[in-house]
């Protein structure tokens, strides 16, 4: 795919960003593939950005050369996600672990490295609540591979990541199926089950001398919190391995913005604020940050519905109010942190 530097005075509406935009201060403007729209070549301007790196040599180019790239990005997805829960299948029938598909599986995931627009792309649209627990895994494994490399892990440590998201919840394939398809409120009984499933996790891989000692604690302990208020060991931070803060924040992430048989998604930008709000003590802070940062540039371009029901599209997440996008609305901006009485409902 051809990629070129123009100078931001040359860039035009339609040009495909080729490579993430900071700020001389750290915030985020861009990340690869979002299409340039007015409102962002005027922040680029307002941010003192002199350079951008664009797809493509031509007008005709570029758009061919995405379209392909999104199709192979959602093509891998539905594969990879098919793939982890045959994986999973077989451990639920007492099947032995297949090391080469975890490998394969997860080299793949890690292909996908520089496509983050795409990839959050497809995880959001890709979403049913028939197909919570199918996508679960493949999400938790993605969002861990483009958080790890936001944090500037090495390619190792991103993979093993990556493994440790697709494995995460492979204890649960020890909780009675009545519990786990329980459409109502579990019951402290069912609830205690429940939390027993990082422990059936972790001793399903203890022995398994292919799978690093990092990822074997991240699938114990991505339940565990900060503050001590996880389970199933109701750990601190200082007990905390990095992997496990990675999975912890990305696996409630994804719960959130899931449908569920007995609640609905959530919309990013309302997980952002549970995050920041609720969820501020639970999970590092530094690694909350950077995830949530550079994810919600992932939404710039997204079609939303606003409370009053209008559909727009996202043009610009301020970096310091990431709850509070510009939306573009018949060819007006509103912006959100100035209109109080208006918010996004749905992602469309």
């Amino acid at each position: 795919m051809g990629k070129k530097c123009i100078l931001v005075s040359e860039c035009t509406s339609g040009d495909v960003i080729a490579q993430k935009i900071v700020s001389k201060y750290g915030a985020i403007i861009a990340v690869e593939n979002t299409v340039v729209n007015n409102y962002i070549k005027n922040k680029l301007v307002t941010f003192e950005i002199k350079y951008i790196w664009i797809y493509g040599t031509s007008k005709d180019e570029s758009p061919k050369v995405i379209d392909a790239t999104l199709l192979k990005s959602k093509k891998n997805y539905k594969e990879n996600a098919i793939k982890i829960n045959e994986l999973i299948n077989d451990l639920s029938k007492g099947k032995n672990i297949n090391f080469q598909r975890i490998d394969e599986i997860s080299n793949s995931i890690y292909s996908s490295i520089n496509d983050e627009y795409y990839t959050v792309k497809w995880i959001n649209e890709l979403r049913s609540a028939d197909e919570y627990s199918y996508n679960h895994s493949i999400n938790v494994s993605l969002y861990g591979m483009l958080l790890s490399k936001w944090l500037f892990l090495s390619e190792r440590e991103i993979k093993d990541v990556a493994k440790a998201g697709m494995l995460h919840d492979i204890g649960k394939t020890k909780v009675p199926i009545e519990i786990l398809n329980k459409k109502g409120k579990l019951n402290s009984y069912e609830f205690e089950e429940i939390k027993k499933h990082p422990f059936y996790g972790y001793n399903i891989v203890k022995k398994v001398n292919s799978i690093s000692d990092e990822v074997k604690k991240a699938i114990l302990m991505h339940h565990e919190r900060t503050d001590s208020s996880g389970y199933p060991m109701g750990i601190n931070e200082n007990e905390l391995s990095l992997y496990s803060k990675i999975i912890a924040i990305v696996d409630v992430y994804d719960a959130i913005t899931s449908e569920r048989v007995y609640k609905k998604r959530e919309t990013p930008f309302e997980a952002f604020q549970i995050f920041q709000n609720s969820n501020i003590h639970c999970f590092d802070i530094h690694i909350m940050n950077v995830f949530l940062k550079n994810l919600a540039a992932c939404y710039v371009g997204s079609k939303v519905l606003l409370s009053n029901g209008q559909s727009g599209e996202i043009v610009y997440i301020p970096p310091h109010a990431i709850t509070e996008p510009i939306i573009s609305v018949d060819s007006k901006y509103i912006d959100l942190s100035k209109e109080n009485s208006l918010k996004i409902t749905a992602m469309l």
